[in-house]
């Protein structure tokens, strides 16, 4: 191996491409453990795994569980090393097309294909996922986290990708266990703005209804907390309604004493997305309440149910197709080593239609 500038680890790689390419290592044949590649070159463990993972990447080698690492097929070399993974919590509706649509095409530019994924938002599919895309040996990741906010079971998965050298690049939220680079929507900000623009119309009694199992609605709530208290406005446990994802019809349709308290208690009510903005919609309706005369609604993303009812949403706008194409290029120039690290938090911005208005105390 001659020795030049490069660095440690691209040494190794060059060192371990040679023999492999010069039929010192065959076929199938195990190379040198990491202790043994640590001592021989006078070099970490770290930086050892780091030329490991990136040959395990770009398909010189592989791994074996409990056995080590293998020389792998050459004829392999030619088709690896093209593909991005794409994880959402959904995938057909709502924004995520629109997400999608922009990594790709800031994507189809290049080289790499997408593999797309997507969890519906369960720890356990995302698991069978992030495994799925580990064997495809794809060259990076671009993921929304699976219930942000609760502890996640498949954090061995996401520390296999770094041993692997395998860049992630979260979109929305990203789990504090690992640091990640990421991409996400400011939303304690939105939150403040969504409340703010309710007091700036007069209104005093403002509800909430966040999701407690993603950090967004914690964010979403802690933004909208702040606004009032900052405003001298009383933030009531009893005006505010928390759900998850596998009981949002139950708490929003089903227990109304809870809906009920809101609508009895507050002049306007902020609600964690699109859809439940327009489910809150359909059942004051039902209630023969008016939107915006006598409750006012503020919800989050701008997406196409925003537009869907009889009531325009006023609602702050989710990036969509930029966050998307602002993650790819992060994933771009990470992969690229142009940047180690991607922080970005993207400006929300309030849309203001029909489903607002001034407060008239009556």
């Amino acid at each position: 191996m001659e020795y030049t500038d490069k660095p440690k680890y691209q040494k190794l790689k060059d060192y371990i491409i040679e023999i492999i390419n010069s039929g010192e290592l065959k076929t199938d044949e195990k190379i040198y453990s990491e202790n043994e590649l640590a001592q021989k070159f006078e070099i970490s463990r770290h930086t050892v795994r780091q030329a490991i993972g990136e040959l395990t990447n770009e398909g010189w080698l592989y791994r074996v569980q409990g056995k080590g690492t293998f020389v792998n097929k050459k004829l392999e070399h030619k088709n690896i090393n093209k593909n991005i993974g794409v994880v959402t919590t959904f995938l057909s509706d709502y924004i995520f097309p629109s997400i999608i649509r922009g990594i790709d095409e800031v994507l189809s530019e290049t080289e790499y294909n997408i593999v797309i994924g997507c969890t519906n938002n369960k720890h356990e599919k995302e698991r069978a996922v992030l495994q799925n895309l580990l064997d495809q040996n794809i060259n990076g990741l671009i993921i929304e986290a699976t219930k942000s906010a609760l502890p996640n079971p498949n954090l061995d998965l996401y520390l296999e990708f770094e041993n692997r050298n395998i860049p992630i690049v979260f979109i929305h939220e990203y789990y504090r266990d690992i640091t990640p680079s990421y991409v996400v929507e400011d939303d304690f900000k939105a939150g403040f703005m969504a409340a703010m623009h309710l007091i700036d119309l007069g209104h005093k009694k403002i509800g909430g209804i966040f999701k407690i199992d993603d950090i967004q609605g914690h964010k979403r709530f802690a933004g909208f907390q702040k606004a009032q208290l900052e405003s001298g406005i009383k933030c009531s446990d009893s005006s505010v309604l928390w759900y998850d994802t596998d009981d949002v019809e139950m708490k929003i349709s089903i227990e109304d004493r809870m809906l009920n308290n809101l609508l009895a208690e507050c002049t306007a009510i902020v609600c964690y997305n699109d859809q439940i903005g327009l489910k809150i919609i359909e059942l004051t309706k039902q209630k023969g309440l008016k939107i915006p005369e006598q409750i006012s609604i503020v919800s989050f993303d701008d997406s196409q149910l925003a537009l869907a009812s009889e009531v325009k949403l006023t609602t702050i706008a989710h990036p969509k197709e930029a966050l998307g194409r602002e993650a790819a290029n992060a994933m771009l120039a990470i992969i690229n080593k142009t940047i180690n690290n991607y922080y970005k938090k993207m400006e929300p911005k309030l849309i203001v239609r029909e489903s607002t208005k001034k407060y008239q105390e009556v």
